[in-house]
């Protein structure tokens, strides 16, 4: 008796994997690109969009035939192409699902944005290992060791540093900038940032002041006004990550400031904010 020819993948299969890949690359590198509060409902939008098309894929991973390109496991596919698609599908699936869980419950901002740092390593990693499998099977010997695992580690890791050398580093900069404008400049005052953070403006009628998303008590978690967003304590004490990456801390000054006192911010005014909210 003939045996049966193993059936042969359609057209359509690669075709769908392909417009696969496209989108799950669109919506990750969409998500990764956004993410402040003027572009947060994109940001969301996308993380979704990645969750449902890694469920998809999980999905049409299990119910494809064997030798489908749709089936995650096959018998003549490499182990490492297997891992790193095992890894990829993880890495991007999680950081996505930490970031819908950090809209309500902001503990896990810094464990999403941990994630998704990690996730584009491990993405590019498992690019580069489709490369090899693909383009040049003798180049798997040199993905058999783990210096890409010990750079995930240390990506991973890199966020734990301490942050006061970073929040002084901070102010140190602002204090040269305020000496350069005022060389009577006498140091900070956490009074003042006090005043900063609770004055009020007519500027903006849906954020009058600092407090309106950060509630007046800064040591507790708060609310955009407008996009509705969960937002982790902005107070040092509760939340000691805060103000520990200078180019984020001037990014939200710069947009905060505009937005709540419609002007720019001094040196002096954003140095005093970090102090009061350090002393918090």
């Amino acid at each position: 008796m003939a045996a049966t020819a193993p059936r042969r993948p359609g057209r359509l299969e690669f075709v769908l994997v392909r417009l696969w890949h496209a989108a799950l690359v669109g919506g990750f590198v969409v998500a990764y690109a956004t993410g402040d509060e003027d572009t947060y409902a994109m940001h969301l939008f996308a993380g979704w969009l990645v969750v449902a098309l890694v469920a998809l894929r999980l999905l049409a991973g299990g119910l494809a035939p064997a030798n489908s390109p749709l089936k995650l496991r096959r018998p003549n596919r490499s182990r490492l192409l297997a891992l790193g698609i095992a890894a990829a599908l993880a890495g991007v699936g999680i950081a996505a699902l930490t970031g819908v869980a950090a809209d309500a419950l902001p503990f896990f901002e810094h464990l999403h944005e941990g994630l998704a740092e990690v996730s584009l390593w491990v993405a590019l990693a498992h690019v580069a290992v489709a490369v090899a499998v693909f383009k040049g099977r003798k180049w798997l010997a040199r993905w058999r060791s783990a210096p890409a695992a010990a750079l995930l580690v240390l990506a991973a890791v890199s966020p734990l540093m301490a942050a006061e050398p970073a929040r002084d580093a901070i102010l140190a900069a602002y204090a040269a900038q305020a000496r350069a404008a005022d060389p009577a400049f006498a140091g900070w005052s956490p009074a003042r940032g006090e005043a900063l953070y609770r004055s009020r403006n007519a500027v903006n009628p849906d954020a009058p002041s600092c407090a309106s998303c950060h509630t007046d008590d800064p040591t507790r978690p708060g609310r955009h006004v407008r996009t509705g967003r969960a937002i982790e304590p902005v107070a040092v004490s509760a939340n000691p990550k805060r103000f520990t990456d200078a180019e984020k801390v001037e990014e939200r000054f710069a947009r905060d400031c505009k937005s709540v006192l419609g002007r720019v911010c001094t040196a002096v005014e954003k140095g005093d904010y970090v102090a009061f909210m350090a002393a918090r």
